[in-house]
């Protein structure tokens, strides 16, 4: 069934939401920022993994851009990939990237072995409407999506991406929506990065955004909120007893591995820690090294879902 205006429950009691600080909205004055390249003229390098073995439904996905609309009345939009399976993964994106750069088309497409799968862009981002809130509202639209689709599913899994994993682990931590997480280069607290981001790394992507269509997508970022919103570190003990996977590539050119290492540290079981050797930040991963990144995280997700 479609998402459609509205469908989506407004209430989502946490168990132990006491366990973490709470999150306060910020009065938001909206700016927009120039965005990247939305589609591509191919893949940009990056390609679709299969799974072997992986027990979700096979044959053609049917593809939807659908939408629901969060607890303020932000219309929020989503790509949904299905094969008929009985699980499904919400995809989160990173800062300032989107549910139709090429990477995450090539994720979904592995993903599809294990479940269907849900591309979000968060407020700001893409198609969605509303502006960036830097983490305050953004889990909870999250915990939404999520507790619909376990209405349809037997079992929901969260990926997030940098600050999408944020998102996600959030979501899961407050609002216990996830059977399984997955946090791909998420940086352990806010604004805490070890290199310069406009010199190497952001020179290895290059040639992947130049080889994308002139189609563009704007992001809208509001000033960083005063409101203390915990950590990726404070929030990380809660997200147990659902399994949690941290990701990490030893060549990420914006967060060192030590992110990666003290969120696991901080983590409490069942967890899992990959560190994918030369891998880049984040999606970029995607792009020299899918096999790496995407084989290990559905097996991930296979056997937790």
């Amino acid at each position: 069934m479609p998402l459609a205006q509205n469908s989506i429950g407004t209430s989502v009691c946490p168990p132990n939401a006491s366990t973490l600080p709470p999150l306060f909205p910020p009065s938001l004055k909206r700016t927009l920022l120039v965005a990247i390249p939305a589609r591509a003229v191919d893949s940009a390098g990056a390609y679709p993994v299969s799974v072997p073995g992986a027990s979700a439904a096979s044959g053609p996905a049917s593809v939807s851009v659908e939408r629901f609309r969060a607890d303020d009345g932000v219309d929020l939009v989503l790509t949904r990939r299905s094969r008929g399976a009985r699980r499904a993964i919400v995809v989160v994106p990173g800062l300032f990237t989107h549910r139709e750069i090429p990477e995450h088309h090539a994720l979904a497409e592995g993903l599809l072995d294990v479940a269907d799968i849900f591309t979000l862009d968060v407020r700001g981002h893409g198609e969605s409407a509303g502006a960036f809130t830097w983490g305050v509202r953004e889990p909870e639209d999250v915990a939404i999506l999520a507790r619909r689709l376990r209405r349809e599913y037997d079992s929901v899994g969260g990926v997030g991406f940098s600050f999408g994993g944020y998102h996600v682990a959030t979501a899961a931590a407050r609002f216990r929506v996830f059977d399984a997480v997955a946090m791909v280069a998420t940086p352990r607290s806010f604004f805490i990065v070890d290199r310069h981001f406009l010199l190497r790394g952001i020179l290895r992507s290059i040639r992947a955004v130049r080889r994308r269509r002139s189609i563009m997508r704007r992001f809208s970022l509001p000033p960083m909120p005063q409101s203390r919103r915990p950590s990726a570190t404070e929030i990380v003990p809660a997200i147990a007893p659902t399994p949690l996977l941290i990701v990490h590539g030893t060549r990420d050119w914006l967060l060192g591995t030590h992110h990666a290492r003290e969120l696991f540290a901080r983590a409490t079981e069942p967890k899992s820690l990959l560190l994918v050797e030369g891998g880049s930040h984040a999606e970029g991963m995607m792009i020299a090294h899918p096999e790496a990144l995407a084989r290990p995280l559905a097996a991930f997700l296979d056997n937790h879902l």
